[in-house]
């Protein structure tokens, strides 16, 4: 049976390691955890630090609430599941207003961030794919023996569920006979003021021989729903070969994905492309991750590979090009036209020049693959290293 308990404030047993005040250490402070383990997108929010972590109990989740200045435990939430629980990447733990969303495969947890009570949960038997929230709406889609996947909405505040619409293995339904699979979508208010889901169909043929010649390749269709008359806007099947797991930016009237080897401006309303930027051709270049990310007149695209490409979001042309990242990035923040990511050491990029301002910076031997908060006024930064939790003053990072 599933349950959750919370323990509030008790003692820590991993209480903050306060540094030596000196002028060149970038440790203001770091927590040692329970576990070595993964550890959630951290959050900012009144003062205090959000996140989550294994617990040293099996099956047993922890969620931390430290004072962003020193350290201290605000509160700890523990999450008991009858299986492994551990929402660890960008689009598993997200902070809307006073309210942190948790999930994983299989269940979501949704948490109030003032002290910790866990609202409601949500358990589905089958296997969806991390949350977005629009408008005060959870939304999430799962995917069912390779038959259907299904986008369902949740309120927020109240956990009520709203189905909104299927996609079914078939060659007479869109994206026809590949197995269908839905993405998190961005919403755009069509001119006639009705509300549009820009999103992709992940879609994968499991029996169909791929552009290489083995069997089973995935493509990414594209695609638009309208909320508001409950039916499909249109449909663009097998835009790219490759179906990719970022969620689309939107920016006024133009929505961003990211293929194979291409990014892509889509026009919402009748998802005509805009214009496409070449990320990199040859086997080294084939990814199904990315992260973009918009900045003022520039989308960021970040792939899976040492390069990271800003581009003009109108035109589609270069800015700058950095070649020498890092490859399996975390989640892409920004702060003050500065790129901030994790990928076995902390990486800061001029978003305006595309240099490198700090190159994987590592306090420890650790695993420094988590993205990164701030704080909204000193510029501390707030990351992992699977095993301790640390508050970073940049000024002092090599």
């Amino acid at each position: 049976m599933l349950a959750a308990n919370l323990i509030g404030c008790k003692p820590n047993e991993c209480p903050p390691e306060l540094q030596p005040p000196t002028s060149t250490s970038p440790i203001v402070w770091k927590k040692g955890l329970e576990k070595s383990g993964l550890t959630s997108t951290s959050h900012y929010y009144n003062g205090n630090i959000i996140f989550g972590h294994k617990a040293k109990e099996t099956n047993n989740y922890l969620v931390y609430c430290l004072n962003a200045e020193t350290g201290d435990s605000i509160w700890e939430t523990r999450i008991i599941t009858p299986f492994e629980f551990n929402p660890f990447d960008g689009q598993m733990s997200v902070l809307y207003k006073d309210k942190l969303v948790l999930s994983t495969s299989k269940r979501m947890f949704i948490l109030n961030v003032g002290d910790g009570e866990i609202l409601w949960n949500y358990t589905d038997p089958n296997n969806y794919g991390g949350v977005c929230i629009i408008d005060n709406y959870i939304y999430i889609a799962d995917g069912v023996l390779r038959e259907t996947s299904t986008m369902y909405r949740f309120d927020i505040n109240t956990g009520t569920k709203e189905e909104l619409y299927t996609i079914r293995h078939g060659i007479n339904e869109p994206g026809k006979d590949f197995t269908p699979y839905l993405m998190l979508p961005v919403k755009w208010i069509h001119p006639s003021g009705d509300e549009i889901l820009v999103l992709q169909n992940g879609s994968y043929g499991h029996d169909k021989i791929g552009p290489d010649g083995m069997n089973g390749y995935s493509k990414m269709d594209l695609m638009a729903f309208n909320l508001t008359a409950d039916s499909i806007l249109w449909y663009r099947y097998e835009v790219d070969n490759f179906s990719s797991g970022a969620r689309p930016a939107i920016d006024g009237d133009k929505v961003y994905f990211f293929g194979d080897r291409h990014a892509y401006c889509i026009n919402p309303l009748n998802g005509e492309t805009r214009w496409k930027y070449f990320i990199g051709d040859g086997p080294e270049d084939d990814f199904n991750t990315a992260n973009i990310l918009i900045i003022g007149d520039k989308l960021i695209v970040k792939p899976d590979n040492d390069a990271m490409h800003a581009v003009n979001k109108e035109t589609g042309e270069r800015i700058w090009l950095n070649e020498n990242t890092a490859s399996m990035p975390g989640l892409l923040t920004v702060r003050n036209d500065t790129i901030w990511f994790s990928s076995g050491g902390v990486l800061a990029i001029d978003a305006n020049t595309g240099k490198t301002i700090i190159d994987q910076y590592k306090a420890s031997e650790g695993s420094w693959i988590f993205p990164v908060a701030f704080h909204p006024t000193n510029g501390h930064i707030y990351t992992s290293d699977a095993t301790s939790f640390y508050c970073l003053d940049p000024k002092y990072m090599k």
